[in-house]
């Protein structure tokens, strides 16, 4: 059964979430210019069924609130919109799944309040700072397009750039944003700092960080932290880029299924 809700953020912004089934907690958190619905379109919901799966639109995604300043679009606020969201499902700790930028909101709560957290799965996220991320992940001349030619002309200009179009689904999600505020996030992406290396050494949820060997940046970044971390270790997923790291959710769930079960019967970590 799907339950759909909006609660209001800490600085007021309206966020809209779901939640499918019941059980133990995980919420899944979509990456830069998607929404929740990629969750059940990709097949996540059903692949996880047992648990409650709780799913969000971030602000200036989806149906959640749209504000047009990238101050409104740091990483503490976006983990204060799970947070609401958690808080208003009276849900004091659950597993947490995020991709690219949902990932990168992950690595804030574990480092901010990780006692909300029982575990953490990264996909294709990082700890480190995301200036020039929004070239590499999409196109060079990304805010020209969007500011000439708004949501269509960014998703025609990255298909080009990638040498072939996204797929339809990709492609509906992306151009039902807003072009000031998705503006507005990248802007905020560009100046987003990272979490410096040696508070990783603090973090002890268990951590799971899978990457595709196509994402570079990705890949070093979760080798990285899994180093430092107490609790964590990589999954590479070779063949797949930043893009398809997500839409390869049966290796995806091949890898996560099995991890939050063995966090849920409390079975010691094989991270180490």
């Amino acid at each position: 059964m799907t339950r759909r809700g909006v609660v209001r953020s800490s600085d007021g912004t309206t966020i809209a979430y779901r939640t499918h089934g019941d059980g133990e907690p995980v919420v899944l958190v979509h990456g830069t210019g998607l929404s929740q619905v990629v969750w059940r379109g990709l097949g996540y919901v059903d692949a996880l069924a047992g648990y409650q799966v709780v799913t969000l639109d971030l602000r200036g995604h989806g149906r959640s609130g749209r504000p047009s300043s990238p101050s409104d679009y740091t990483s503490d606020w976006f983990a204060a919109d799970v947070l609401s969201v958690l808080d208003a499902l009276a849900i004091p700790r659950a597993h947490y799944l995020g991709y690219s930028l949902g990932a990168r909101i992950g690595f804030t709560l574990l480092d901010t309040c990780p006692d909300r957290l029982r575990s953490f799965v990264s996909l294709g996220g990082t700890h480190r700072s995301t200036a020039g991320g929004p070239a590499e992940v999409f196109f060079p001349d990304f805010d020209e397009a969007l500011r000439l030619g708004g949501m269509a002309e960014f998703v025609e200009r990255w298909g080009r750039h990638r040498g072939a179009p996204l797929d339809p689904q990709t492609a509906l999600a992306f151009k039902a944003n807003d072009p000031d505020a998705f503006r507005a996030v990248l802007a905020a992406i560009e100046q987003e700092p990272g979490i410096p290396p040696a508070r990783l050494r603090d973090l002890t949820t268990p951590t799971l960080l899978l990457a595709g060997d196509r994402d570079r940046a990705r890949w070093e970044a979760a080798e990285e932290a899994a180093h430092l971390m107490s609790d964590a270790r990589t999954v590479v997923l070779e063949g797949d880029d930043h893009a398809t790291t997500l839409s390869d959710r049966a290796r995806v769930v091949a890898h996560a299924l099995p991890f939050l079960q063995a966090v849920t019967a409390g079975e010691p970590s094989l991270c180490r």
